[in-house]
């Protein structure tokens, strides 16, 4: 009686259908993340809002690897950019759409530690919007307002300035402030609650992961 031997998998079967889900969660997760984008806790003047937008992206780092999350993340930056744009200086198309998203995907360079990649991409992505209103804001702030800014600080704080850092203070103190408002809850409410939904999601599912 002849015997049978087990069929052997197809390496490029399975590199297709990995390629698949994984594309597969690209596109579910970019259009997750645009949904949830209009989907605002608080809005602050000048386009800053509070929302989860970033948790499917977050996810897709998490998952399925840093090129991944990044591709993932400029494609959803992309389209917001579209959708819905707030744009007061031509800076702002690079460093408050494209880059602050992609940087999400180096949360899959820790995939052991998925807490620390989300503190280290919001610390980037803060610093980037940063850039971005302190540009903005030096090019709109009046004068007079950077005089009484300084003037706050040195009282505060006893720490004097030259008058070409005086002129500086008040945009990147607006920018860092404005922008923290947002970056550091949502970053805070990413480490709290990511990595355990993404564990429950992934449980019972080993996604071919490619980072």
């Amino acid at each position: 009686m002849a015997s049978t031997s087990p069929k052997k998998a197809n390496p490029k079967t399975e590199n297709s259908t990995a390629g698949t889900r994984r594309l597969t969660a690209m596109a579910v997760a970019v259009a997750l993340a645009v949904l949830l984008g209009f989907i605002r806790l608080y809005r602050l003047p000048w386009g800053g809002s509070l929302s989860l937008k970033i948790l499917p992206l977050v996810y897709l780092a998490i998952t399925y690897g840093p090129r991944a999350g990044m591709a993932g993340g400029l494609a959803a930056g992309l389209v917001t950019l579209i959708l819905d744009p707030v744009i007061f200086h031509p800076i702002q198309v690079f460093l408050d759409y494209l880059l602050p998203y992609a940087l999400i995907g180096i949360i899959g360079f820790f995939p052991s530690w998925p807490r620390v990649g989300i503190l280290a991409a919001g610390v980037l992505r803060l610093a980037s919007h940063v850039v971005s209103g302190a540009v903005y804001f030096a090019a709109f702030t009046p004068p007079e307002l950077n005089r009484q800014v300084y003037e706050l600080i040195r009282d505060y704080t006893g720490i004097t300035l030259s008058p070409l850092l005086q002129e500086w203070t008040a945009p990147w103190l607006y920018a860092l402030l404005y922008n923290a408002s947002v970056v550091v809850p949502e970053t805070v409410l990413m480490i709290l609650f990511a990595p355990p939904l993404v564990r429950r999601l992934n449980r019972g599912f080993a996604p071919e992961q490619t980072r």
